[in-house]
């Protein structure tokens, strides 16, 4: 089910990506679930990690299919080209089908705290000196 139609769940964001209004009532730190569109917590692992990987995977596996085969290992390169392209395609595929369950997810998660404020209210912060005992070195 998706929830791109729901206005529910939906937060009300700006053309930058800031949220406008915050519901009354919820935790600031609940916020963090409408995600990051500026990108600024991805790394360049993170964007290039599964196309990457996949094209590593098809690669080698044109290769092996090779030896396997036993053919010169440069025998057919452009199927070796085509299959590192196609597991760069399978790759980045992978990555946007992975993004889109992840914000489907968040968005779910926001919609039902929005929807029960009371259980997401911010806890009561405490100072060290407050949780742990006074501590006297003995000599």
């Amino acid at each position: 089910m998706s929830m791109e139609n729901c206005e529910m769940g939906k937060p009300q964001v700006d053309t930058s990506g800031k949220l406008l209004e915050p519901p009354p009532g919820l935790d600031s730190d609940c916020l963090l679930f409408l995600g990051d569109p500026q990108r600024k917590t991805y790394s360049a692992m993170t964007r290039v990690w599964m196309p990457v990987s996949a094209s590593i995977c098809l690669g080698i596996g044109s290769v092996l299919t090779n030896v396997a085969a036993k053919m010169p290992i440069r025998a057919g390169v452009h199927k070796h080209f085509l299959n590192i392209l196609l597991g760069f395609g399978m790759g980045e595929g992978a990555h946007r089908y992975r993004e889109a369950l992840a914000s489907e997810r968040d968005i779910q998660y926001y919609h039902y705290m929005v929807l029960h404020p009371d259980d997401f209210q911010a806890p009561e912060r405490k100072k060290y000196a407050q949780v742990l005992r006074r501590w006297v070195p003995i000599r």
